[in-house]
């Protein structure tokens, strides 16, 4: 049974989203897992793919990633809440998952090959993602009559600004020292001043300012 999201997430929006493994995680005469569900917060699924990739997304997609596997991108549902993410864990992710779907479909001749890998997600699916689902299809190239689109470029990078400095509360000896021997470098004492003026011509006058 799916353990329920806490009241407050019901309630922001994001992207439920289902990743595809290959291969799959374990041994598939006993038991294994094909599919990851998860969801990220409105803005920030680069951001969680990203975690997941480096080992620290979800305690699944870290042994599948120490097993030498690695998964595509199957389907994105985009402005759902957390529930969402526990509604889909309840259904069967092959049942669902967009790849799945197209793989038993071509391997039952309903559709082709090519469209079955634009079903896969062909279009939005990155470089590598695209050497996946050949994988997935049994095939060691894109068939010749595949509308070959360049890979979907990446999401923008989250921005993250610059912490604000710390305000300043004590004004400290050193700071008054500071202070004051940028004044000096700035400025020259009055009797200096009227000295260098007195002795001084109209066209150094003129030069210095």
């Amino acid at each position: 049974m799916s353990r329920r999201a806490p009241s407050w997430l019901s309630r922001v929006m994001g992207d439920a989203y289902t990743l595809h493994f290959w291969p799959p995680y374990g041994d598939p005469d006993v038991q294994f897992a094909g599919h990851y569900t998860g969801w990220a917060r409105e803005g920030r699924l680069a951001e969680r793919l990203t975690d997941h990739h480096l080992g620290r997304g979800a305690r699944l997609t870290q042994v599948q990633r120490q097993a030498g596997g690695s998964w595509v991108l199957a389907d994105v549902e985009r402005g759902v809440t957390r529930d969402r993410e526990a509604q889909l864990k309840e259904r069967g992710a092959s049942r669902r998952c967009s790849v799945c779907q197209s793989l038993r479909a071509a391997e039952k001749g309903r559709i082709t090959t090519e469209e079955a890998l634009v079903g896969s997600g062909w279009d939005r699916a990155s470089c590598y993602e695209r050497g996946l689902l050949l994988e997935i299809f049994g095939l060691d190239e894109p068939p010749a009559d595949l509308a070959v689109s360049p890979p979907a470029p990446p999401e923008p990078k989250l921005f993250v600004p610059a912490p604000r400095p710390e305000p300043v509360s004590e004004i400290t000896p050193e700071m008054d020292a500071l202070v004051d021997a940028l004044i000096e470098s700035w400025t020259c004492p009055k009797g200096e001043a009227e000295t260098a003026g007195a002795g001084s011509s109209p066209e150094s006058e003129a030069e210095a300012g």
